[in-house]
């Protein structure tokens, strides 16, 4: 008998401890739609003051020249508040929600140079120390972003984008749209997102670091560079030029952080990964890359950037991320210039596959286990979160729930429209002339580069495929 209740009790508290954990993960996972969450939101009836059922973000720098633009890396001192009346319309007359100091730039590479600027944001207390903030419902922290959607005619990339990947990676920034003001003047729809990582802190899936330990979580960056030789890391594939003229970088920690000793040690974690990978024996079960990185991960990332055909990732704004315990992941971030909205370039809906090609990718696609996951995996999501039906619906019902603010957005900012206005994209023929254009625009791209891929996946199989003519399957 006392066998039987020990057995029942064991049985009830695993039960309990699995009902917990699915409860944990399900939190932590637990993407907000806001077009859907919020989509019953009340109607503005005031005519005579500015009305918005979306979120207000007011920020006063007593007139003082914000810095950025030169990529400074420096801050000025500023204050903000933001309105956010829950289930009622917001005024710029209400009780803000939040007011607080907080230190102030603009952001981005390219986008740093567009009118209607992004900023980066740090939340101060009075005497300059840093101060966490739960910023329109998203969790507490300190740096956010306003990203300003310019290039992007539709508003919709990085929103939904974020979003969808959060769905399907179970990770990716928490977003918000909003209605934003600087200094009295109206900036148009913007897009409050979690920084990706800072000095104190990371918003990836790793633990803190901890001063105490020799070795560290840490996330890393691929992009242009940086100004501090000490948060340079010199891997492998710098060494080889696998990604020259790129430069990696140490994101987290931060520059207050990092010792000579702990970016030798993340030096060295990178490399060990990037030469197990670029080896004879990359895909051997016991010793190979499955046992360093999550491979989960790095297919899903591929999935989407490649249906997107969002080509700056593996070269600009790539956030590979370690937990001290655990494997490498790769972090989804800014989708700006995705689905033909690329600068400098056009990119048929039929564009041959770009990553299979790139770093770490190049040898990942002669792995066939590697090659079959992303197939399996993109079929799926393909009658789930890629399917042409839920990304119309998703698109639609966004354009609804954002409603007046498109148009307040573009009272503002409508004139990049026309013909005389500086021309974004190249050739100039590729400029849109209208916000329903940029729509049609962004659906007819998804559906025809996913009938593409659906004809075409399993072509995937040729970068794995062994041949006579190969000594080596490399």
């Amino acid at each position: 008998m006392k066998n039987k209740i020990i057995c029942i009790g064991s049985c009830f508290l695993i039960l309990i401890v699995t009902f917990l954990v699915a409860i944990y993960f399900n939190e932590k996972n637990y993407v907000y739609h806001q077009h859907i969450e919020e989509k019953n939101h009340p109607v503005c009836n005031h005519e005579d003051i500015f009305c918005t059922h979306l979120p207000i973000v007011t920020i006063n720098t007593g007139n003082q020249s914000i810095p950025g633009e030169q990529h400074e890396g420096i801050m000025i001192d500023a204050d903000i508040q933001i309105y956010q009346n829950g289930d009622d319309v917001n005024h710029l007359t209400d009780t803000p929600k939040i007011t607080s100091n907080i230190k102030l730039r603009y952001r981005g590479n390219s986008s740093v140079h567009f009118d209607k600027k992004g900023y980066q944001i740090k939340f101060v207390k009075e005497d300059g120390t840093d101060r966490k903030v739960s910023v329109l419902g998203m969790p507490s922290d300190e740096e956010w972003v306003l990203h300003g959607p310019y290039l992007d005619k539709t508003l919709l990339r990085n929103y939904m984008w974020y979003n969808i990947s959060h769905e399907i990676m179970g990770y990716a920034p928490n977003t918000r749209f909003c209605e934003v003001f600087v200094d009295g003047e109206y900036q148009g729809l913007y897009v409050m997102v979690e920084s990706v990582s800072y000095a104190e802190g990371s918003r990836v899936p790793i633990s803190k670091y901890n001063p105490r330990n020799p070795y560290t979580s840490y996330v890393v960056r691929l992009d242009r560079g940086t100004l501090n030789p000490s948060m340079v890391v010199d891997s492998f594939s710098n060494y080889t030029y696998h990604h020259y003229p790129r430069v990696m970088e140490v994101i987290y920690p931060g520059k207050n952080q990092i010792t000579p000793e702990i970016n030798t040690y993340i030096t060295n974690s990178v490399s060990d990964f990037e030469k197990t990978l670029y080896s004879f024996d990359y895909d051997n079960s016991r010793i190979g890359y499955s046992n360093l990185i999550d491979v989960d991960s790095f297919v899903n990332y591929f999935i989407i950037n490649e249906f997107l055909q969002n080509y700056d990732a593996l070269s600009f704004s790539t956030y590979l991320y370690k937990d001290v315990k655990g494997k490498f992941g790769l972090y989804v971030w800014d989708f700006n210039n995705a689905i033909d909205n690329y600068q400098e370039t056009a990119y048929s809906y039929d564009e041959d596959y770009h990553f299979p090609k790139m770093l770490w990718y190049f040898m990942l696609f002669k792995d066939e286990d590697f090659v079959e996951r992303v197939i399996h995996r993109y079929k799926y999501l393909r009658e789930t979160y890629l399917s042409d039906s839920y990304l119309n619906q998703y698109i639609d019902e966004t354009i609804s729930y954002l409603g007046p603010a498109i148009q307040r957005n573009f009272d503002v900012w409508g004139y990049t429209f026309q013909d005389d206005a500086t021309n974004l994209l190249e050739p100039s023929t590729r400029n849109l002339h209208s916000y329903e254009e940029a729509i049609e625009q962004v659906k007819m791209r998804l559906q025809l580069r996913g009938q593409w891929m659906d004809q075409t996946i399993d072509t995937l199989r040729q970068f794995s495929h062994k041949s006579k003519v190969k000594k080596f399957n490399h």
